[in-house]
């Protein structure tokens, strides 16, 4: 009589020393799987890489932006008190002629009767009272690359004239904030002296 009770692997069939195993299934991943999760896993990590990025980004230009915006802020300000409380001093211009279309520098004399001379040195926009010493005009997070004053008229009109001396300031300024991203911006005021027509 046939043992009732035979041997599992006896029910497979066997090759040589193999036996083929068929219904039982080993715990863990196949290699198809394990290459669809690092799959999803690495499009997954891209996707959050470059949204984060992205951000930096974004981050560094509106630090460049912000920084070009203060300075020009401060720099209009500070130039409508020193021109609005001063006057163009025509006669340190060669001839006494403020030199057209622009000039380079913005020659002032103030209330006080102190010479003020505004220049552009070495990206650094120079505020230099004669006697008395001189100061930057724009903080170190900002290159000024170009300077230019427009005056109008272009000589003195006083005493007699009819016209109140404008000075039309123009300046570009660059952002160091961040070395990668140079946002630049360039900025104009119309200012008038304190010297009104008589």
């Amino acid at each position: 009589m046939p043992n009732s009770q035979s041997n599992p692997k006896s029910q497979f069939p066997k090759f040589g020393h193999w036996s083929l195993v068929i219904g039982h299934f080993s715990k863990g991943f196949t290699i198809i799987e394990a290459v669809v999760s690092v799959s999803i896993f690495a499009m997954a990590m891209t996707s959050i890489v470059g949204v984060y990025l992205s951000v930096q980004r974004l981050n560094q230009a509106s630090a460049s932006l912000n920084a070009l915006q203060q300075n020009a802020r401060f720099i209009s300000e500070d130039l409508s008190k020193v021109v609005r409380n001063g006057e163009i001093d025509y006669s340190r211009y060669p001839s006494q002629s403020a030199p057209q279309p622009e000039a380079t520098d913005l020659y002032l004399v103030d209330q006080s009767g102190t010479q003020i001379r505004i220049y552009l040195q070495n990206e650094i926009l120079i505020l230099d009272k004669l006697g008395i010493g001189s100061a930057n005009f724009t903080s170190q997070e900002v290159a000024v690359k170009d300077f230019k004053v427009y005056i109008s008229p272009a000589l003195n009109p006083f005493p007699g004239g009819n016209d109140q001396p404008t000075a039309t300031v123009y300046f570009d300024l660059e952002s160091k904030v961040n070395s990668r991203d140079k946002t630049r911006a360039k900025f104009q005021v119309t200012l008038a002296t304190r010297q009104y027509p008589e």
